[in-house]
């Protein structure tokens, strides 16, 4: 567990802490489930607990492609406290992340997924907003992570990143239907994410699903 001491002052949320030339045994010794951190090339990135908000949206996504992959048997979505290993030292940690039912290792690991996600969510927060863009991003591409989402509730738009053969085409996302080309059939509502409160799971899924009865 990493403790961070900073004597009598006062920490403001939100907070980002990074410490530098860690290698990936390092990081496996000082990472335990009470950390929340991420590695990476070379950098344990520790951020401030997320907030309500963030942790609504990104449990939503995780709980509205799970029941529909399950329901379709299409594969298996995971996170926010599973790692995967995307290259020497990085393992990240995203929001959500989906694997194809032929990816999913049995038994599931003890510590991180070896394998590429097929798509990756991330909601962004002020906290973390940089290094999902600006770092974590480009080793996305990197790993060849078919799609990746950026969530920003705060523009309340969707950064949609697809593959094309070796290239990414990019949309956003403000209104409508935002549709994933991984997971065969699914979409959301962007609106759905933008409610106060969010919609619920189970009513999103029967929508999805083209479930209209009652």
């Amino acid at each position: 567990m990493v403790e961070l001491k900073f004597g009598p002052r006062t920490v403001d949320l939100p907070y980002t802490v990074r410490l530098p030339d860690v290698t990936e045994e390092m990081f496996d010794e000082l990472v335990d489930e009470d950390t929340k951190a991420e590695l990476i090339d070379g950098v344990m990135v520790v951020h401030s607990p997320a907030s309500p908000r963030h942790n609504k949206i990104a449990g939503f996504i995780r709980r509205l492609m799970s029941c529909y992959a399950e329901q379709k048997g299409l594969g298996e979505v995971f996170g926010p406290d599973d790692l995967i290993h995307l290259a020497t030292c990085r393992m990240f940690a995203p929001d959500a992340f989906f694997l194809d039912a032929k990816d999913v290792p049995h038994p599931l690991p003890a510590k991180e997924f070896e394998e590429t996600p097929g798509l990756v969510a991330e909601v962004l927060s002020p906290s973390n907003r940089d290094d999902d863009l600006e770092d974590k991003r480009p080793a996305y591409r990197e790993a060849g992570v078919r799609e990746i989402w950026f969530i920003d509730s705060d523009e309340q738009q969707v950064i949609v990143d697809r593959r094309r053969g070796k290239k990414y085409s990019t949309i956003t996302v403000a209104d409508g239907r935002i549709t994933s080309a991984v997971v065969k059939g699914f979409w959301l509502e962007a609106a759905w994410l933008w409610a106060e409160p969010l919609p619920g799971v189970m009513a999103c899924l029967r929508e999805l699903l083209g479930d209209i009865e009652t």
